[in-house]
């Protein structure tokens, strides 16, 4: 709907629900203005819907069609693991093999082995080579990939797995999977119940859905109030924005029963720079890895970084305790056998 910046503020403070904005979740007209600001557009508001507490923004796609044709075009030009960069997709796989280490370990410790696996929205592949065999072992999943962006569907190709770039609905016709992965995925669907209703259909009964979200009550967000990174943590790629207690009822309306964990992928030396210096760090592997400062060659380096090292895990679990984490993970089954 159509506002001025003062009508918006105003219906922000008095936290009126507006008539014409329906809840992407629940369907219903009860989102009230929460911010104005995204990453893209400073005029643009953010809603929290009252009766489910989804915070979501007004989508640029009507259709899962229109979706794809960004994603194929434009998405790239704009996200990458290092700001301003633009990577080969060879490039894109090393930053996301290292990222993918805490999916996987969570993924291996939720699902069993065996059976085949389609990861949707694969992007270089660095999870999927994660699950490939090692060292002669015998291969732990038959692995698919789903990615609409052409160069890295081409890549994981050349990397000896099978990539479709097609709508849902369209690719690997007539086959089901034992296993479904979408890493942040779930956050850009137009249509987050019918995408579901849709990944289901593509489970064998009993088959796994492993998804990971942006977590609502990321703590540079939630609890610092950092308005700076309030304005990058919302983005016009992020349409919706989940709560544990939201993401059970959701996937439980389609017949998944799922168990929701946090998950804090970004460390202590992040936030302090964006509690300092208002401001994302450059490197995304900077921003995830351990805190360490005396350089290595220091004679004190090996007992000071160890230090910082167990501060910086605690700091990360006292903050998945705390369900204050800039990311969730589900692990979700479908029940019919």
């Amino acid at each position: 709907m159509l506002l001025s910046l003062v009508e918006m503020e105003e219906a922000r403070k008095s936290k009126r629900q507006l008539e014409g904005v329906t809840c992407p979740a629940c369907l219903l007209q009860k989102s009230r203005i929460l911010r104005v600001g995204i990453r893209e557009n400073p005029e643009a508001p953010v809603y929290i819907c009252d009766h489910c507490r989804l915070q979501h923004i007004e989508s640029r796609w009507k259709t899962e069609a229109e979706l794809r044709d960004y994603y194929r075009a434009e998405y790239r030009e704009h996200h990458e693991a290092r700001l301003g960069a633009r990577f080969s997709p060879e490039e894109r796989f090393h930053y996301q093999r290292i990222f993918a280490e805490e999916s996987l370990k969570r993924f291996k410790e939720d699902i069993p082995e065996g059976g085949s696996l389609l990861e949707i929205g694969c992007s270089a592949g660095g999870f999927l080579a994660g699950l490939k065999s090692m060292g002669g072992e015998p291969d732990r999943h038959e692995l698919y990939g789903a990615e609409w962006n052409p160069e890295d569907a081409e890549w994981n190709r050349k990397c000896g797995t099978p990539c479709e770039e097609g709508l849902l609905d369209d690719i690997y016709p007539g086959k089901t999977f034992s296993i479904i992965v979408a890493i942040h995925v779930f956050e850009h669907q137009v249509d987050p119940l019918a995408w579901l209703q849709r990944v289901k259909k593509r489970l064998i009964g009993g088959g796994w859905l492993y998804l990971e979200v942006p977590h609502a009550n990321d703590p540079l967000s939630a609890i610092y109030l950092v308005k700076e990174y309030q304005d990058f943590f919302y983005r016009d790629s992020h349409i919706t924005y989940w709560l544990p207690h939201l993401l059970h009822w959701f996937l439980d309306t389609v017949g998944l029963e799922a168990t929701v964990t946090p998950m804090q992928r970004y460390g202590l030396l992040n936030h302090l720079n964006w509690i300092l210096n208002k401001a994302p760090m450059e490197d995304g592997l900077l921003a995830r890895g351990l805190l360490r400062a005396v350089p290595k060659a220091h004679p004190m380096a090996s007992a000071m970084n160890r230090l910082l090292e167990k501060l910086d895990i605690e700091y990360r679990l006292s903050l998945k305790g705390l369900w204050a984490s800039d990311s969730l993970a589900i692990t979700a089954r479908r029940m019919e056998i």
